[in-house]
Parts: C-alpha cells; structure tokens; sequence
C-alpha cells in the first residue's frame, strides 16, 4: 500500500486494514473513546467517534510531516490542520470532555444476593 499522508484520499484511507500503525491509531481512538462514553454508545456517539478517530489521524499525520522536517507547513497545510483541530476539539466536546460516567449501582436485590454467595 502506498504511503499515507495528511491528503490521502478517502478510498485509502477506508482500506487501512488493522496491521498498519495509522489503523491502529484509529482503532485505539475509537476503543478509548467507546470506553469514555461507558461502553455502548448511541448511534449519534458512533458517528462522532468514527469522525474524531478519522480527524485525530489527520492530525497525527499533518504533526508527522511537520516533525521529518519537510520545512514549515505550507499556508494550506496550516488551515487544515486548524481546521482538523478545532474540529475534534469540538468532536470531543460534543462526546463530553469530562470523566467517563460512572459505573450504575448494584440493585439492593443484587447486593443481598451477593453476600447470600
């Protein structure tokens, strides 16, 4: 497979298969952020999941090319990536930036059960 970059088209993008260290970007932010969301999230939650592992890639791709030292970012490499950035931010914040729900109490019933064992 061809090298990825920040302007790979979408179609390569979709082909990633999970061997590839850009996949498991992409899978490690989905698995962190269904976590985040408490494990089963709703279809809105999925669709802005897929969308913040698939901007967080173009920002580690847009900071790869900055970091080998091609030169300062061109003037549309620079609107990108804010563009890419803020639009995760937003993503995130969408989701809920804070501490993941926490975990529903036991029932009293499951309790008693519990110390019955």
């Amino acid at each position: 497979m061809r090298q990825l970059g920040p302007h790979s088209r979408p179609n390569v993008l979709a082909k990633l298969d999970g061997r590839r260290r850009e996949a498991r970007l992409m899978q490690s932010v989905r698995d962190e952020l269904t976590q985040h969301v408490g494990g089963k999230p709703t279809a809105p939650q999925r669709a802005l999941i897929e969308r913040a592992a698939w901007l967080s890639l173009h920002c580690a791709l847009m900071d790869a090319k900055l970091l080998e030292g091609e030169g300062p970012l061109s003037e549309r490499d620079s609107r990108e990536y804010l563009a890419w950035s803020n639009s995760l931010t937003r993503c995130l914040r969408s989701l809920g930036m804070g501490e993941a729900p926490a975990k529903p109490r036991e029932s009293l019933a499951d309790l008693l059960a519990g110390q019955a064992a």
